[in-house]
């Protein structure tokens, strides 16, 4: 039993029923050799076998009465695997627009709180025989690049499956505390949290010291700052439906053409982003005369819990030009907005979240959220960002599960109020695999936003070829 970090917890505390703050990984399998099959029982006997490798898929988040404190992780005396595993065959075809479909009716519910907080579903019926696993994991559990990591512990290196190392000691269930116990406990927990205010606040003041003249000096060369994006069709108040476009590229694709023009990986997706965005709003209107404004998940390995799992990313704001560039020039323009904000991020520090969610009360912020979502108040400003974009490091080699190669691994975090879309790429092996979601009611068509960003990727490509 331990108590929730901040930073975790205020996941629990800003969602609400339109604004659903998990994250999904859709793994996509080759078939099976002969002879061997990738089901449900398979997928149960893998899990049952790693369930110590995973801890966080057997803890609970217990509340505190009237939000007094944090909530606690406990071990969940009433864990059942089944309950969480679900198998489904596609409609046919069995295409990816089929599997598309499935992912985001997946997506458009929140998870249970009522157990650990986290579902899979093994699917079939795909024309080419393949399989595909959907993981919906709450963002209090874990964030993108710690879901990463949590691949290494369910996939083999060959296709011979190997038994995993039994645990060193058999896993103990937690009892539910009583409320009596909570409330005591919680207020303890809550008295010596305030009395770390003092030092928290100074922290944070100090680190905003410097923070606010990096800032103001970076206005005025005109790099991105909060509450300046422009509105667009996608920046209104969520609805509860989610809808998603998957794609993959060779990662040699992303490899030459950063080696090629002296960027880096992150320069390039924020560059096809941007063609991708800027042609999407052409084609139903006038594009915005000013760049839309990304936030970029920074993550921080070094603040991660013991555990490996939890959050421990802050977050950089980066412009994305929707000038008529030649794609070079958007890409050169990308790489150097991204280096202007990384400045302001360094100088806010990477635990300043951490910080600021240490000390802020359960239930203001709980409150706060739910008021904000349901009178629409992201109508009534001007957007804090227009879209999330996050890249995550996956492993760099073949994995496989239950003798089953590892395809593809397609990333989908969560949209935020007033920021209707998510774009989330993560190498797997040699492929570069995209995962774009966005609320059903402020995006007509997706998957027209996955193929500019495909388009724009290979458009660069084959600049970089032909500058050779």
């Amino acid at each position: 039993m331990q108590r929730m970090t901040g930073m975790d917890a205020a996941f629990l505390y800003a969602e609400t029923p339109s604004m659903h703050l998990q994250t999904l990984g859709v793994l996509v399998l080759d078939p099976p050799e002969r002879g061997k099959q990738l089901g449900l029982p398979e997928l149960t006997h893998v899990l049952e076998s790693r369930l110590h490798l995973l801890p966080a898929f057997r803890r609970r988040a217990v509340t505190i009465p009237a939000g007094i404190d944090h909530p606690l992780w406990i071990e969940d005396p009433d864990f059942e695997l089944p309950n969480h595993l679900h198998a489904v065959t596609v409609a046919p075809p069995g295409t990816q627009d089929e599997l598309e479909t499935f992912v985001g009716q997946v997506a458009s519910h929140p998870v249970d709180r009522s157990r650990p907080l986290w579902e899979m579903w093994i699917l079939d019926g795909f024309a080419d025989g393949s399989v595909a696993i959907v993981a919906k994991l709450h963002h209090a559990i874990m964030d993108g690049a710690a879901g990463a990591e949590m691949l290494a512990s369910l996939f083999d290196l060959s296709p011979d499956a190997v038994e995993a190392e039994p645990p060193a000691e058999p896993w103990k269930p937690d009892q539910v505390p009583r409320w009596a116990t909570l409330v005591t406990s919680s207020l303890a927990s809550f008295a010596a949290r305030q009395s770390r205010v003092p030092a928290e606040v100074a922290h944070t003041l100090s680190g905003l010291t410097g923070t606010v003249r990096t800032w103001v000096s970076q206005r005025a060369a005109g790099a991105a700052g909060p509450l300046t994006a422009p509105r667009t069709p996608f920046n209104a108040p969520l609805s509860r439906n989610r809808v998603v476009s998957l794609h993959d590229v060779p990662l040699a694709t992303l490899v030459e053409t950063k080696n090629a023009f002296g960027a880096k990986i992150n320069d390039v997706v924020l560059a096809a982003s941007a063609a991708a965005l800027r042609g999407y709003l052409a084609a139903r209107g006038p594009v915005p005369d000013r760049p839309l404004i990304a936030a970029v998940p920074v993550a921080d390995p070094a603040s991660r819990t013991e555990s490996g799992f939890g959050n421990s990313v802050s977050a950089m704001l980066v412009a994305l030009p929707l000038d008529d560039f030649d794609p070079v020039e958007r890409l050169r323009a990308a790489h150097d907005r991204a280096a202007v904000s990384k400045e302001l991020t360094v100088a806010l520090g990477p635990d300043m979240l951490r910080h600021l969610t240490g000390f802020v009360a359960p239930a203001v912020l709980s409150s706060a959220s739910r008021l904000y979502s349901g009178l629409h108040l992201a109508g009534l400003h001007p957007p804090v960002a227009n879209l999330v974009i996050s890249n995550v490091a996956g492993p760099p080699i073949d994995l496989y599960l239950a003798g089953a190669r590892l395809r593809a691994a397609y990333p989908l975090g969560p949209v935020m109020e007033g920021m209707g879309v998510n774009i989330t790429v993560l190498s797997a092996s040699d492929e570069f695999c995209v995962g774009i979601i966005a609320d059903a009611e402020l995006v007509d068509d997706v998957g027209e936003l996955g193929d500019r960003f495909v388009a724009a990727i290979r458009e660069l490509h084959e600049l970089a070829l032909a500058a050779r």
